[in-house]
Order: C-alpha cells, then sequence, then structure tokens
C-alpha cells in the first residue's frame, strides 16, 4: 500500500530527542512517510517520487524556512495530481503558525491536524520566480535575520531577532529605489525598511503586516525610511512595539504586483530564505495552494 502523507523534517529538527519520540508515536497510526532532506536537490526528488506513489498530503515540520523550501519544490513539481500542504511549526519563530494561533507547543497535535485537518486554498507571494507563503522583508530587517547568530536564536528564539536589531539600530541607512504598484509608473523614494506580506507575522512574533491576509488576492506592502524614523519621536518605540511596530511612520498599501529596482543591490528576506538583487518582480497568485490551517494549541 502506498503512503498517502509524507512528512518533510527539518534536520535540526531531527536531532531533538522529543520530537523523535512523537514522530514515532504517530508515524504508524496516521500513515504517515517521514523522510530528512539533506538538500534542496534531494528534497524535490523524494516530493516528486512520492507524488508519483501516490501521495495526497504533504507536511513541513520545521520553521519558516523549512515551510518556504517545501512550497517552494512542491509549487515547482509538474504534477495535475492535487495535494495539499500541512505545516508542524518547528522552528525559531514560527510566525506564519503563529497567526493560526499554534506556538508548537503541542507536537502531536500540530501533526494529527496537518496529516487530517481539511485543506482550503490560499495565496502565494512570488518575488523574481521565488515563492512565499508568509513575509518577505528588505532593508534593515533582512540584514537582522540574516545576521543573528544561530547559536542565539537557538537559546532565546524569537526574542533573538528583537535583540539583534536593537543592538544595531544605529546600522540604519536608506537605499535609493523606484516602486512601481500595479503597473503605474514609478516613484523613487529611500527605502530602509519593507515588507511585502501575505500574512501577519515575522521577525520573531513582530505583527508588521496587522491587515494581511492569505485569502484576500493581495499582499500588503510596508515601506519606511529612516528620514521618517528621524522626525518622528516616537519612531523607536513604534518599530519595537510587537502590536504594531510601524506606528504612524510607514506607508502602507494592499497591492498584486510591485516592481522594486534600487541603485545598490538590495537584500529581502522571503520566509527565512536570503535574495539580493537590484530588481524585484513581486506579485501575488490568489488560491495558488491547498494548505491545512494549522489549529491553536
Amino acid at each position: 500500500m502506498s503512503q498517502k502523507t509524507l512528512l518533510l523534517l527539518n534536520r535540526k529538527s531531527a536531532a531533538r530527542p522529543e520530537v523523535r519520540e512523537v514522530l514515532k508515536l504517530v508515524q504508524k497510526d496516521l500513515d504517515i512517510e517521514i523522510w530528512v532532506p539533506w538538500s534542496r536537490k534531494q528534497l524535490r526528488k523524494i516530493l516528486r517520487r512520492s507524488i508519483e506513489r501516490g501521495t495526497k498530503r504533504v507536511i513541513a515540520a520545521g520553521g519558516d524556512g523549512t515551510l518556504n523550501k517545501v512550497t517552494n519544490a512542491l509549487l515547482s513539481c509538474s504534477s495535475d495530481v492535487e495535494v495539499s500542504l500541512g505545516l508542524v511549526p518547528l522552528g525559531t519563530a514560527n510566525d506564519f503558525a503563529r497567526a493560526y494561533g499554534d506556538f508548537g507547543r503541542e507536537l502531536d497535535h500540530s501533526i494529527r491536524v496537518a496529516a487530517t485537518g481539511e485543506a482550503s486554498p490560499i495565496d502565494v507571494g512570488r518575488i523574481n520566480g521565488t515563492y512565499f507563503l508568509n513575509v518577505a522583508s528588505g532593508g534593515f530587517g533582512a540584514m537582522i535575520t540574516a545576521t543573528t547568530p544561530q547559536e542565539i536564536k537557538r537559546r532565546l528564539g524569537g526574542l533573538a531577532y528583537s535583540i539583534s536589531g536593537l543592538a544595531r539600530i544605529s546600522e540604519l541607512q536608506p537605499a535609493q529605489a523606484s516602486i512601481s504598484i500595479d503597473g503605474k509608473p514609478a516613484v523613487p523614494t529611500a527605502v530602509t525598511a519593507l515588507v511585502i506580506a501575505n500574512n501577519r507575522y515575522a521577525g520573531g512574533g513582530f505583527d508588521v503586516a496587522p491587515d494581511a491576509s492569505v485569502s484576500d488576492g493581495l499582499l500588503d506592502l510596508g515601506v519606511f525610511s529612516t528620514n521618517s524614523l528621524q522626525s518622528v519621536s516616537t519612531g523607536l518605540a513604534g518599530l519595537i512595539d510587537s502590536k504594531d511596530p510601524a506606528s504612524g511612520i510607514v506607508n502602507r498599501t494592499k497591492v498584486k504586483s510591485v516592481v522594486l529596482e534600487t541603485v545598490e543591490p538590495f537584500h529581502l528576506n522571503l520566509d527565512g530564505e536570503p535574495m539580493i538583487a537590484t530588481k524585484f518582480e513581486i506579485d501575488v497568485l490568489p488560491r495558488r495552494l491547498l494548505f491545512v490551517a494549522p489549529a491553536p494549541n
């Protein structure tokens, strides 16, 4: 009998004894095939082979980066078979699952929901051909995510991003850029940081896009500059406020597509995956992915 559910487990999570123990208990009960891919190439190979053998449900078990890798591999598969995606949050921040109230505290619960829950279509973001489900951040936020030491993240979880950000706040510098929204003429702007959000949370629990929704067919774009921060006395407090980190200083709008061009190479971070370029073509693919929403625990 072919397996119908494939769980792709992050390598770091696979080393955790408590994770291995729970997976061992539910594997037979839920008829789950478990793999720990060692590379993107192997992940794609495992996924394609499993779908060919009849898999209808794929589970990403790890953090937001793992979810990103599995999503890209799944959407890149040329298959007529309708495959749904579930999520077991095992990462540092678990920002995507956080929006659904799953903080990764009850592993058994998360696995059972991911394996047996009903799937519904959600939107997918895309930048230069690469997909993302949660948030793409640029500038200062991307730098913090990329440079926060792994040991600090391991010990402090999502709080590590906040501490690293505060320690490097003096490094805020705007990038000269132009932004075109939904095909309109490009507007020059100085960008210190931006978010392109399909969902609400990023950076370890910061509510960077309070109005974002994975089912509205739009992305939430937020842009702010150091110039604005310097002229607003409450700017710093707004930046680190977990309810609205950009209170009063961010230009926000909902978009279907964006073209961002910068003079110098600019850093973006897509669900924890880095991207560097001077031109970013951004759009949303409405209802592109069948997803099993995590349940609160």
